[in-house]
């Protein structure tokens, strides 16, 4: 039973004890093995000493092989808890998923489980998988309390995200006896389908910027940053002048009526005025909706394209507008499609119709409305879209379950979808690169509406892979590979972003 005394530092042990150790373990290097296994351990420290360069001294003190173990063993726990620091110091994202009208969360189920995959394959990837926490929380206050008006459903959406964060920092702070954070920084994201996209986009005007309350947290406050804004099917300019099949206004209102408070705010028949109602006030107010939307670093919506939605047809989904001449640029279409395996589903062809995005206009987002509220459609679609979005136009009609008919027509009608590549092709002569390429708000109207074939119009279910019952799970299953590729980019926007920028 040898050991040594150094004259130099603690550092030189340390190295020295970590040497040893992996020596040992590692039978392979036989100077490691002869240390092990002889008993000249005094000499072969000497060469140990050489190689990496350090001075000893003569004078020798008694320390076991055990002992040298049990050293490295806590020295090597410290490294590990480096790789994996605390819950308290790690950087927390919550995703929060609401559901839609009649709905409850279960219907975002797959969503869920699709998040959390690409999350442990985001981990599996990276150098640093324990830096990030995603947090997903299927929102359950509005679980059939879907009726009483878009403002409570989201009222009780504010305060059930306010408690579940603090809740859930108070759990992480809990778990680190050693910490002493006074100031937590979070962000927050959504996927809000259907009127859950609507609710998502009343709460954020809800929320505080900071959380405290002591009586969960003593001494400590989260700062919460916005991060990704995510709906899908989501009636942003509301149901009026927006249904499925165009219908007289008294026939809309009659509608309304049926559907209680909710439907009220979706046909516009609420305000002091026609159609000028709370949906409008959400579309046109910058200081009270507009303005949190803003800050979020990404917003997407998804829509259904080619009349497929009955529910929220294309247009209020994408808040698209046939006078609208809003700028928006497409992705090349070979950036997804055929090599984008998650869309893929092992078919053909990709789910997605078109990628287009719009950037931010402050002096639109800002203009005044005047003091007169009159209807004014093409200003809640402009302000919407100068707040900068990617949207995301998506095809299930071979996804829907039942027969899909040819429309009969006196000559040969092209799909849809080659409409909509012939005129790409076409753009793209003049333009001659995406990045140059622009089309309006009004294209995309008239080119993504519209179908070569009958179907049920039940893609509202299956694009986000409804999962509220097994019915529905057996029905929508096809529209799984969306949500996948919703999940992924939602995971990677998420961690590849600069957490918490500037948001003054």
């Amino acid at each position: 039973m040898l050991g040594l005394r150094y004259y130099n530092n603690r550092t030189t042990l340390v190295l020295l004890v970590k040497l040893l150790a992996v020596s040992r373990k590692n039978s392979s290097n036989a100077l490691s093995t002869e240390i092990f296994t002889h008993g000249g351990i005094d000499s072969r420290i000497t060469q140990i000493t050489r190689l990496g360069g350090l001075k000893l001294g003569s004078r020798i003190n008694i320390m076991s092989t055990n002992e040298l173990n049990s050293t490295a063993k806590k020295d090597a726990e410290i490294d590990d808890a480096k790789s994996k620091p605390s819950d308290s110091n790690r950087t927390t994202h919550y995703v929060f998923l609401v559901h839609g009208y009649i709905g409850n969360d279960l219907e975002m189920s797959y969503i869920e489980t699709a998040i959390e995959t690409y999350k442990a394959k985001y981990d599996s990837q990276t150098l640093n998988p324990n830096q990030n926490r995603i947090v997903i929380c299927r929102t359950k206050d509005n679980n059939g309390k879907t009726s009483d008006g878009i403002s409570e459903g989201a009222t009780r959406l504010a305060n059930e995200i306010e408690d579940f964060i603090l809740n859930d920092t108070a759990e992480q702070l809990k778990r680190d006896e050693d910490s002493n954070i006074h100031e937590k920084h979070v962000s927050i994201s959504f996927i809000g389908n259907s009127l859950g996209g609507l609710y998502a986009r009343y709460a954020i005007s809800l929320l505080p910027a900071e959380l405290d309350e002591d009586k969960i947290m003593p001494d400590t406050k989260v700062v919460i940053h916005s991060n990704v804004f995510c709906t899908t099917a989501t009636p942003h300019l509301g149901i009026a002048s927006n249904t499925y099949i165009a219908v007289p206004r008294i026939v809309e209102k009659g509608i309304s009526k049926l559907l209680s408070k909710t439907g009220e705010d979706l046909f516009g028949s609420d305000g002091i005025s026609d159609r000028v109602g709370l949906i409008y006030e959400m579309c046109t107010d910058y200081d009270q909706f507009l303005l949190p939307l803003s800050k979020f670093q990404k917003r997407i919506a998804y829509a259904n394209a080619f009349d497929t939605d009955f529910q929220v047809p294309t247009n209020t989904a994408a808040f698209l507008l046939e006078n609208s001449a809003y700028p928006h640029c497409p992705t090349d279409p070979s950036l997804f499609g055929k090599n984008d395996n998650e869309m893929k589903n092992d078919e053909e062809d990709s789910s997605i119709v078109a990628i287009v995005t719009t950037k931010q206009n402050n002096d639109i987002l800002k203009k005044n409305n005047g003091k007169e509220k009159i209807y004014n459609p093409l200003m809640m679609s402009n302000k919407m879209d100068a707040l900068g979005w990617t949207k995301v136009f998506i095809d299930v009609r071979d996804k829907i379950p039942g027969p899909r008919l040819q429309r009969l027509t006196l000559k040969k009608q092209l799909s849809r979808r080659q409409v909509w590549n012939n005129f790409l092709d076409k753009e793209l002569l003049s333009s001659k690169t995406y990045d140059n390429m622009i089309v309006t708000s009004q294209d995309l109207a008239r080119l993504m509406n519209g179908s070569e074939t009958v179907g049920f119009p039940i893609g509202h279910q299956v694009m986000m892979a409804n999962s509220k019952s097994k019915i529905y799970v057996d029905m929508t299953a096809d529209g799984q590979p969306v949500m996948d590729k919703l999940a992924k980019d939602l995971v990677h926007s998420i961690l590849d972003t600069e957490a918490f920028p500037d948001q003054s």
